[in-house]
C-alpha cells in the first residue's frame, strides 16, 4: 500500500509505524495463501445490513492472476446467499484496484477527498 498512501498523504516511516502501532488490531483479518504461500491479506466485516470489505492487500507478485478477482467475488456470492450487499472504499489514488472493483459490478456512492466508497448489490448476481 506504500504507494498509494505516499500518493495520498506522503510517506513518513516514523509516523507510519506509530500509526501502526497504535491502529493495528490481528483480530477480523486473514491471511491469504496461494498454493501454500502467504500471498496477501483480507479483513472482512459483516453487519446486519452489508458485509464491508474493510482491507484487502494482494502482494504485488501475486497481483494480475485472478487471486484477488476470487476472493471479491466469492464475497458477493456470500452477500447474495445473504441477501445483502458488499461494500468498500479504494483511494484515489488507486485506480487499477477501482477499475476492478467496478468490472466485478461495484458502483460508486459516496466521495471523500481521499476515497471512492463502492457496494455491489449482490442480490442482482
Amino acid at each position: 500500500m506504500r504507494p498509494y498512501v505516499d500518493d495520498t498523504w506522503g510517506w513518513d516511516d516514523a509516523e507510519q509505524a506509530r500509526m501502526f502501532d497504535r491502529n493495528f488490531d490481528a483480530a477480523g483479518r486473514e491471511i491469504v495463501q496461494l498454493d501454500g504461500v502467504d500471498a496477501g491479506m483480507l479483513a472482512v466485516e459483516e453487519t446486519e445490513e452489508e458485509i464491508w470489505l474493510a482491507s484487502i492487500e494482494i502482494h504485488p507478485r501475486f497481483q494480475g492472476g485472478g487471486l484477488g478477482t476470487a476472493i471479491i467475488r466469492s464475497l458477493m456470492d456470500r452477500g447474495a446467499a445473504a441477501g445483502k450487499p458488499v461494500t468498500l472504499r479504494v483511494l484515489h489514488s488507486n485506480p487499477r484496484a477501482r477499475a476492478l472493483y467496478e468490472r466485478l459490478g461495484f458502483r460508486p456512492f459516496r466521495e471523500i477527498e481521499t476515497h471512492t466508497y463502492l457496494r455491489a448489490d449482490c442480490r442482482q448476481f
